[in-house]
């Protein structure tokens, strides 16, 4: 992205970047609460590595005054945990708008480094030690993505959850003449526009030991309904993946629980179409549902699909062995 465009772009949020900004505002909580309760954790950070301003010009929060006022929230209600932040942008116009947003938020530990984040994972590594971590990558498209520095970094973060802004359509128009940015940002040559955002995941299970990353595609209706980039969560631990797909989703909780009988059928048939499309002979319940989570991040809340599972039991269209719900083999039913 050119200097003027970079400019330009935080002047005030776009659509699209609401959608980004909403999606880590309602994963944050249960990501924090669940991995602030795990055994000995007293902090957990959050390390936003392409910060920019904290704010926008029109006055809407950025991604560092979500995560700030979070971490004061965190402390004001006495959580067994707090939660640091580890901030980084290399414009110095920026990081100064940055320090200043910091300094609102005298009581949460968050240093404002200055300079290119690929620079430094020392500094970040030296600061969250063994703690849990929450790593956001927001660079400006792809030019700015480099997959092996970032690869190095989780692999040097013991308890590490990945989210990353992935440009995928600039791909198709950086590829004629600046194919090796692309290259440089998923980490080989071996990919095309169309296999670009699967190349990038797989090579983040492969080299991090990550799970199978989750895509959510981030969509601007206007002017035109067009895909703007996709947001790639990779965990090491399924609950990560159980907690964004729901929180994304969660809007479906009042049609599931409320009195409207024929918009509760209408949602939980829906899931059944899904889950017909990607059940194989024999499965698990509670394994084609992650399955979904990670294919089709955000669809259905995990309700709304076990709801559906147990409508197709019902109706004699599965069929379930002997075992525990969820885990027992459950097969197709022969017309």
């Amino acid at each position: 992205m050119a200097a003027e465009h970079r400019a330009e772009f935080f002047a005030g949020v776009q659509e699209h970047s609401q959608i980004k900004l909403r999606a880590l505002e309602r994963y944050l909580p249960p990501w924090s609460a669940k991995v602030g309760s795990l055994p000995g954790v007293n902090r957990v950070w959050v390390v936003d590595g392409f910060a920019g301003p904290g704010v926008y010009e029109s006055g809407e929060a950025g991604s560092p005054r979500i995560v700030l006022d979070h971490a004061d929230r965190i402390r004001e209600e006495g959580r067994s945990y707090r939660v640091s932040v580890f901030f980084a942008e290399a414009d110095k116009r920026r990081h100064r708008t940055l320090s200043r947003e910091c300094n609102r938020h005298p009581n949460v530990e968050a240093p404002c480094a200055p300079g290119d984040f690929w620079t430094l994972a020392d500094e970040v590594v030296e600061f969250v030690g063994r703690d849990p971590v929450l790593v956001l990558v927001d660079p400006f498209g792809l030019g700015d993505l480099k997959f092996r520095p970032l690869v190095n970094l989780c692999n040097r973060l013991e308890k590490v959850d990945l989210m990353v802004n992935f440009a995928s359509p600039v791909a198709k128009r950086l590829r004629a003449n600046h194919q090796e940015l692309v290259s440089e940002a998923v980490g080989t040559s071996e990919w095309t526009p169309d296999t670009i955002t699967q190349v990038f995941c797989d090579g983040l299970a492969r080299e991090c030991g990550f799970l199978k990353p989750a895509v959510l595609p981030v969509v601007a209706e206007l002017p035109r309904r067009e895909l703007k980039y996709e947001i790639v969560l990779a965990a090491r631990n399924r609950a990560a993946y159980e907690l964004w797909n729901d929180e994304i989703a969660r809007s479906q909780g009042p049609v599931l629980d409320g009195d409207d009988v024929s918009a509760r059928e209408k949602l939980i048939g829906e899931a059944r179409e899904l889950l017909r499309s990607y059940a194989p002979a024999a499965f698990a319940r509670d394994q084609l549902i992650r399955d979904i989570q990670f294919h089709r991040c955000g669809d259905f809340h995990a309700r709304v699909l076990r709801a559906a599972v147990k409508a197709m039991l019902d109706e004699k269209e599965w069929a379930r062995g002997e075992g525990k719900v969820g885990t027992a083999r459950m097969w197709k039913v022969s017309p």
